[in-house]
């Protein structure tokens, strides 16, 4: 039951992007949808189980002499929770996003252009040999992804709206 809110949202988002995308990938739209769909449904799901389950279950779990008002346990919990989910639903996004721009590369051809463009972010002036710098360049595609603040930021704020607005409703 805790996956089902990400996977239902799947389709809709798929629907949503690939409308986004028609102008790098000419497909029609019936079949654009489907592309990159598995690591969309992973980043919906993590997004879900961030949402409505990580924001409790941090919420729950601050001390009540860190903050003694529901409001702001409820704004720490979103922020903690954005930041879990926002890490760890952005390999899974940037996927989705490239093989839907670029349904003919494989999965392995596009994790290899983040691996390639990871090169440029290693100080050239660090003399190492190929493939200590190749582990170096892998480790940032996929720990240290580029564009992660940016998106981390986006689902911290979108955490704290949605879980802010839900927490108002409850009041009344």
């Amino acid at each position: 039951p805790a996956l089902l809110p990400g996977v239902l949202m799947t389709p809709i988002s798929s629907i949503l992007e690939a409308c986004n995308a028609g102008h790098k990938n000419p497909e029609p739209l019936n079949r654009r949808w489907i592309r990159g769909l598995w690591p969309r449904c992973a980043r919906e799901i993590i997004f879900g189980l961030g949402l409505n389950n990580l924001t409790d279950w941090v919420e729950e779990r601050i001390p009540r002499d860190v903050c003694e008002g529901r409001v702001m346990r409820n704004a720490l919990g979103s922020i903690t929770a954005g930041v879990i989910a926002g890490y760890l639903s952005h390999v899974p996004h940037n996927l989705s996003t490239m093989k839907l721009l670029e349904p003919s590369k494989s999965y392995k051809g596009h994790v290899a252009d983040m691996v390639r463009s990871s090169y440029d972010r290693i100080p050239s002036s660090l003399d190492m040999p190929y493939g200590t710098r190749n582990a170096v360049a892998t480790g940032l595609a996929l720990l240290l992804p580029k564009g992660l603040a940016i998106r981390t930021t986006q689902v911290v704020g979108s955490f704290v709206l949605l879980n802010g607005i839900s927490h108002l409703l409850d009041q009344r």
